[in-house]
């Protein structure tokens, strides 16, 4: 079933309207894959200034387009704080490449920037103007002259990698540029046998007699196309003529069957084969192009995929050092918002800098309402081991903020870090109070109860939770009640209403 499956997860990863910009290894940057962020409120915006790097700012808008893509992605799991600062980072290293860009005068021309678009069109099936548009939209680029802006940034970049990569050492042998530039598009015709792909095979002897009258009829001058349409039992791709996509020959030596692949090889663009015995039964194989390392094609393209893969290797193995000995050595990052300036110091444990960074941003318009801000740099004085000081944050709170259920809950981990059992007793007491009813909250205060080993409020606690919990599963078994006597009425009611008199018969 293996190599079956690996045919289906071609045909559905190569025969996609639009598989965005990550074709042919080329591209960079992992948001390139991601849809933008549109719509969002004036809530979900972040207003900067953030940071700044070699004295260039990054824009409010280049910052909320990337945070937005993190909570579209990530938002269900991961802090706001580790969102924005994951944006931040992201946003630094973006703008460290293309100053090295600009410093190298690394240029890209008109001509390279529509082979490029040629390339994602051919690579992605995109044949009419509506796919071209779902291309444009789904990048957020806009227009035409947008996406070929965003195209000219990545081939700038991949010039930039192969160039470091080149003076990194790195090395790239003939035959991975030989297997990075061979390639071909097969097309198949599966008359199984195999039982894995469908409920009732035939045998081996009757698979091999029908694939042999499919055989007859393609030499006959039939369409290859219409026949796969008409008897291929692969359904992932008999609608499409049997074809499988173009792939890397590399691709397809390592991910199908050799037998498939050994027949494929011998045949040139155009041809088809003869039935080809497998595990899941006879194909018959057309080849519908066929790109091999020889020819002067070969010997044009092969110093541009060396480059192509000298960028590729330095990605994947030495950008991250690069990245960090630029931004330690050479770049200068001034992280200009103060919880973001903050949250990265307190990753590092410099509590105290942390701590003038969150007293900054008490005074800041942005945050001087902010819980968070405040249960932050309580939190940082905490791990400080200034309890005092973090005991005095939630003196300076917002009267309005004061009586929150968070509140509670970092206080007794405040007391907690103290030593102070009584006033663990009563912040969690006050935690319980305000979460109410809400059996969420309650359980967050029960298990921190439970952890602190606080053996008779837990107890009080549970018992508690028990009567909620009955009280509400028998309000709501009241309310299915009527929720069924309403709808016993109505159909009632219609069948009342569709109860019609006829006049006797007389005769």
């Amino acid at each position: 079933m293996a190599g079956l499956m690996n045919i289906r997860r071609l045909t559905q990863s190569l025969l996609k309207p639009v598989v965005i910009i990550l074709v042919l290894g080329m591209c960079v940057g992992m948001f390139y894959a991601f849809p933008r962020f549109g719509g969002a409120n004036d809530r979900s915006l972040y207003k900067g200034p953030s940071v700044r790097v070699n004295g260039v700012a990054i824009k409010d808008k280049e910052f909320n387009d990337i945070y937005g893509r993190f909570l579209q992605q990530f938002g269900s799991y991961m802090s706001e704080e580790e969102m924005k600062t994951r944006t931040m980072e992201y946003l630094v290293e973006q703008e460290i490449v293309k100053q090295a860009v600009k410093e190298r005068k690394i240029a890209v021309s008109a001509q390279e920037i529509d082979d490029f678009l040629a390339k994602i069109k051919a690579y992605n099936q995109i044949n009419t103007e509506e796919e071209m548009e779902m291309l444009i939209t789904q990048v957020g680029a806009k227009s035409l002259k947008g996406l070929k802006e965003m195209l000219r940034e990545i081939l700038a970049e991949q010039k930039l990698y192969t160039i470091l990569g080149k003076e990194a050492k790195l090395v790239v042998k003939e035959e991975e540029i030989v297997e990075a530039y061979e390639e071909m598009e097969p097309a198949h015709i599966l008359i199984s046998t195999s039982s894995q792909v469908n409920d009732q095979p035939l045998t081996a002897q009757e698979g091999l007699k029908k694939a042999q009258e499919v055989y007859k009829r393609l030499q006959a001058g039939e369409s290859f196309e219409d026949l796969a349409k008409e008897y291929s039992d692969d359904t992932s791709n008999k609608d499409q003529g049997g074809r499988l996509g173009t792939a890397p020959i590399a691709y397809f030596k390592s991910s199908f069957v050799p037998e498939f692949v050994e027949a494929a090889l011998k045949l040139n663009s155009g041809e088809f084969s003869a039935p080809v015995k497998t595990q899941f039964g006879y194909h018959l194989i057309k080849i519908i192009n066929k790109k091999l390392a020889q020819g002067e094609d070969w010997e044009k393209e092969k110093g541009k995929i060396s480059d192509e893969i000298f960028s590729r290797k330095f990605q994947t193995e030495k950008k991250e050092e690069w990245v960090k000995e630029q931004r330690d050595k050479t770049a200068k990052v001034e992280i200009l918002d103060p919880t973001l300036l903050g949250y990265h110091l307190a990753q590092k444990e410099k509590w105290a800098e942390a701590a003038q960074a969150y007293e900054k941003a008490l005074k800041d318009k942005r945050y001087k309402n902010d819980l968070r801000t405040f249960l932050a740099l309580a939190e940082i004085y905490k791990e400080a081991k200034n309890f005092d000081a973090a005991l005095d944050v939630f003196l300076r709170l917002p009267k309005n903020l004061k009586e929150d259920f968070q509140v509670y809950m970092t206080k007794a981990e405040i007391y907690k870090a103290k030593g102070d059992q009584d006033q663990i007793k009563q912040a969690l007491l006050g935690a319980e109070t305000k979460a109410g009813d809400e059996i969420f909250l309650l359980n967050q205060v029960l298990a921190k109860m439970k952890e602190l080993e606080l053996t008779t409020e837990a107890k009080a606690l549970e018992d508690k939770i028990a009567v909620i919990q009955a009280r509400i599963a028998k309000e709501q078994e009241e309310f299915n009640k009527i929720l069924q006597e309403e709808q016993e009425k109505i159909g009632v009611q219609n069948q009342e209403e569709e109860i019609v008199e006829t006049p006797s018969d007389t005769n």
